[in-house]
């Protein structure tokens, strides 16, 4: 029997898919987003530090490889089901999660809908990917 193992380019394909998703997601909801929290575009324009975009390539690339190596122990064998559990990850740790901390600081709902949708999107796109494109030692 085939032993399922992590698949490097898969996750490298996710880590570039974790980068190109955010910036539309939140271009789409930009204003919104910029009022919900309280910024002005002079506060977002002044914003030129490289440390967030680094810390989402190291956080895609460690969120790919994990989920990656859950699927070889799940085992996910589709697209589908990569997409259909991607999906659930991403509701029940990032969603839910953003929710309750934003609703505990007080922050609007729709705004932890917007910041928990994107990773939503990102960990179900990150499913299928991983789930259609396996490796096998």
């Amino acid at each position: 029997m085939r032993k399922q193992s992590v698949n490097l380019w898969a996750v490298l394909v996710c880590v570039v898919i974790g980068q190109i998703i955010p910036p539309i997601w939140y271009s789409a909801f930009s204003e919104k987003w910029i009022a919900l929290n309280g910024f002005t575009m002079e506060q977002i324009k002044a914003a030129t530090s490289p440390a967030p975009y680094l810390a989402s390539i190291v956080s895609s690339a460690f969120t790919a490889y994990t989920v990656a190596w859950v699927f070889t122990k799940i085992p996910v064998k589709s697209v589908w089901s990569g997409f259909l559990t991607g999906s659930l990850f991403g509701i029940v740790f990032i969603l839910f999660d953003t929710i309750v901390k934003d609703l505990f600081s007080l922050k609007p709902f729709l705004l932890a809908l917007i910041d928990g949708g994107v990773s939503v999107f990102v960990y179900a796109i990150t499913g299928a990917v991983l789930g259609g494109w396996r490796k096998y030692d």
